[in-house]
């Protein structure tokens, strides 16, 4: 069928209408897109208002354009303040904020403070005055965006050291990692950053860590080949060894001494108290969860080991742990350390030895290592009746129909079936056994124990042949003497 025009259209002609009748866009497209359109030139607006340190102009476009809301996010996601601290506008962020800027407003993550420390072509000092003020307004520095890189990181990555200096005189967590497990010392020897790495060390940084792709700082230094930071590592590693010698011998002086001791002190705390409290290990167990940090809090706030292993979040927070972060990971320090395997061995002693001979020190030793494992156990005892305390009056006052009875019973029925299903393979293996046993020959060489009923037939089978062969006998002695 040939195409037919209306009069008056040649076929060169498109066959769109030319008034755009069935092009015309509905009603709210064309208003979201103006608006869009207008948020865009408003966040353009006030951009180019920053970037030229113009206070003026960007309070007219927060107060005309922006319904004077310092707080107000942009078509980018961004707020003013985040434009500010970005282009390192200094008089522009203290106005943001003097007019009630939240410093901790954030954009995909990335906060204004990061912002700031990621500026690398201002002056240090304009940056340094900034981050300070931002600290000054509360910002938050213990926090990483999405790929975990903190305030920190990123100041040692951009080499400011005074914004580095002041962001650890905030008593920030020097330790905290991102999503490759780097710490900020990763990041000073990646992006070589000598005095930065300097900084960090000597305020406590580890050196002796590992990434989670089992990388050391020591082997990145190593990868990239800075004569500097490696120099800086050698070092440092040789100054932390000289310390460690100092405490070996501490340690091995201490030992000397406490061998001519009396006998309590290998049971501390029996001397004043009626149990021991082998405080002197929490150090070490705040170091193994990295929360060697917080070693300054308990420091102020002594107690015994079975308070620490018993610590909740309430706890926490009254001993001045604020971080929710810091409160979880040593949670889940204390979950791990009360879930992990005994070995026998760790608990065996002298029955186990008990061919050897041994001084009476040898045995109070001993003895003391037991205590302080009954000690540790009857600890996590308390925290897992605790724990399953909890979980039973969930479930008891939980309705039929909540999701925690619902889970329950998903996961009990889902391990009923998995007995049902051990259970059938079970029997489908006991038949094809047997089928296979009743199918094959035995081996003619097979030697094999004699069942009760084999034993009894061959007892039969003997008598029946002793008596025959003894009728047989007599028959013949009375044939021969007739």
């Amino acid at each position: 069928m040939a195409n037919c025009r209306p009069a008056g259209l040649s076929d060169e002609d498109s066959d769109t209408d030319d008034y755009g009748f069935f092009d015309k866009q509905e009603r709210n497209q064309l208003h979201s897109g103006s608006f869009a359109d207008t948020k865009q030139k408003t966040e353009t607006k006030l951009q180019d208002a920053i970037i030229n340190g113009d206070i003026a102009a960007t309070a007219k476009v927060i107060s005309e354009d922006l319904g004077d809301n310092v707080n107000a996010k942009l078509e980018s996601g961004w707020t003013p303040l985040c434009h500010a601290c970005f282009h390192a506008q200094e008089d522009i962020v203290n106005f943001l904020l003097n007019k009630g800027s939240d410093p901790n407003l954030h954009a995909d993550s990335v906060t204004p403070i990061m912002l700031a420390c990621s500026n690398n072509s201002a002056h240090e000092s304009v940056t340094y005055n900034i981050v300070a003020s931002l600290i000054e307004k509360g910002a938050i520095l213990n926090i990483g965006d999405k790929y975990g890189m903190t305030p920190l990181m990123r100041a040692v990555v951009s080499g400011r050291l005074t914004v580095v200096e002041l962001i650890l005189d905030q008593n920030v967590n020097i330790e905290m990692r991102d999503r490759q497990g780097w710490t900020a010392v990763f990041w000073a020897i990646h992006d070589n950053q000598p005095q930065c790495l300097e900084v960090l060390l000597k305020r406590g940084s580890r050196w002796n860590l590992v990434d989670r792709s089992n990388r050391s700082p020591k082997h990145v230094a190593t990868l990239h080949d800075f004569k500097e930071i490696n120099y800086i590592l050698e070092e440092f590693t040789k100054i932390s060894i000289d310390k460690d010698d100092v405490k070996i011998d501490l340690n091995n002086q201490k030992d000397s001494i406490s061998s001519m001791s009396i006998w309590q002190d290998y049971y501390p705390g029996l001397r004043d108290e009626s149990k021991p409290k082998y405080a002197s290990e929490i150090p070490h167990l705040l170091y193994g969860m990295n929360c060697d940090r917080l070693l300054e809090i308990f420091k102020d706030n002594p107690m015994d080991l079975r308070t620490f292993l018993l610590l909740e979040n309430e706890d926490m927070l009254q001993l001045g742990i604020d971080m929710p972060f810091e409160r979880q990971r040593l949670k889940h320090g204390l979950q791990c350390f009360h879930t992990r395997s005994w070995k026998v061995g760790s608990v065996a002693g002298l029955q186990t030895r008990k061919g050897n001979q041994y001084s009476i020190v040898e045995c109070l030793n001993i003895l003391g290592t037991h205590l302080q494992q009954l000690y540790i156990l009857e600890s996590t005892l308390v925290y897992v009746l605790r724990d399953f305390s909890r979980v039973q009056k969930r479930i008891k006052f939980e309705p039929p129909d909540s999701p925690t009875m619902d889970k329950l019973h998903r996961s009990a029925k889902k391990l009923a079936d998995h007995i049902s299903s051990i259970r059938r393979e079970i029997n489908a293996m006991k038949k094809v056994h047997t089928k296979i046993s009743k199918d094959s020959l035995k081996p003619a060489d097979l030697i094999t124990e004699k069942s009760s009923k084999q034993v009894a037939l061959d007892v039969f089978t003997q008598l029946v042949v002793f008596g025959s062969l003894s009728y047989v006998a007599y028959r013949a002695v009375s044939v021969l003497y007739k």
